[in-house]
């Protein structure tokens, strides 16, 4: 194990009984008894893991946003690519059983074309470097890349996208409150709303719905009436109203996306398969869309 926090590592080491510390990710990649790696580093120290892997010839998984600058993505790109290696961006929602059912629905059309999919959010967030600048960019960097990702699964690359951003909290760096419009070739919009600049003890609600010509879909019951002897622990629903409101239910069977995710890289690590579930081009394309929010690249017109 390494840990750009000493601290934190002699920590981690001491609870979960690990038997070898190391000085550089470098280290860690090269170790003999080392199969694979996992990057969670902070964002904009990425690259020294994705780098040490690729030095190494070994298979990685690495946590999203791939990195935190678009030169950096794309060395991470090159290194990938001449390395050859097994590589993973952690886009778990690829893997969630809810969003799954969500992507399912979309491909049958059942609200019509085009849609609307509106996401709204906020709290006081996390801080440390989630909320600095240079280092985790604030939410609509890490925390609501997953959703550009999934879009991409979903719709493939965006026309055009818009963001209008501020800062909230006096004590972070990073744009922590704003609007995203995400706009894509058939017509869909995602539109965010969210924030990580407001007081302890303070939040928004949320809000998760799509919008389409034949009626709405949404993540949470706005009637809040379960169906009858539904097993919550086997299975959750989404909500899709129509017409005159009519109102049906779409059940998928729960399970551990994270959990889901780790298996699918191991096997195709074992099996050397490149052609991983979020590839690191995955990962560029997904950061080009949250710098194009905060203003620092551009989509579209």
């Amino acid at each position: 194990m390494f840990d750009i926090s000493e601290e934190a590592m002699k920590k981690r080491q001491e609870e979960f009984n690990i038997e070898h510390i190391c000085l550089s990710a470098q280290e860690v990649a090269e170790h003999p008894d080392v199969d694979a790696l996992v990057v969670c580093t902070p964002q904009h120290v990425h690259i020294d893991g994705i780098r040490a892997a690729c030095n190494a010839k070994k298979p990685l998984l690495c946590e999203k946003p791939l990195t935190r600058t678009l030169a950096n993505a794309e060395e991470a790109a090159r290194l990938v690519e001449e390395s050859g290696i097994v590589m993973q961006v952690a886009f778990v929602r690829r893997y969630c059983p809810e969003w799954g059912k969500f992507k399912e629905l979309m491909e049958e059309n059942i609200l019509g074309s085009p849609i609307a999919w509106w996401m709204v959010g906020g709290g006081h967030g996390p801080r440390s470097f989630f909320t600095i600048a240079e280092q985790g960019g604030g939410p609509m960097l890490d925390g609501m890349v997953h959703n550009y990702d999934f879009c991409r699964y979903v719709w493939g690359d965006p026309s055009r996208v818009t963001g209008s951003m501020a800062t909230l909290a006096p004590e972070n760096t990073a744009l922590d409150t704003g609007t995203a419009l995400i706009e894509y070739p058939n017509g869909v919009r995602h539109a965010i709303m969210n924030s990580w600049g407001l007081p302890e003890g303070a939040n928004t609600g949320g809000l998760h719905v799509v919008l389409g010509p034949k009626g709405t879909l949404h993540f949470d019951d706005p009637d809040n009436d379960p169906p009858m002897d539904l097993d919550t622990k086997k299975y959750g629903y989404v909500v899709s109203k129509t017409r005159g409101g009519a109102r049906a239910i779409h059940l998928y069977e729960k399970g551990n996306m994270y959990e889901y995710q780790l298996v699918d890289f191991v096997a195709k690590a074992e099996a050397g398969d490149t052609a991983t579930k979020a590839t690191v081009h995955d990962g560029v394309h997904a950061l080009e869309i949250a710098l194009a929010i905060l203003g620092e690249y551009k989509i579209g017109d």
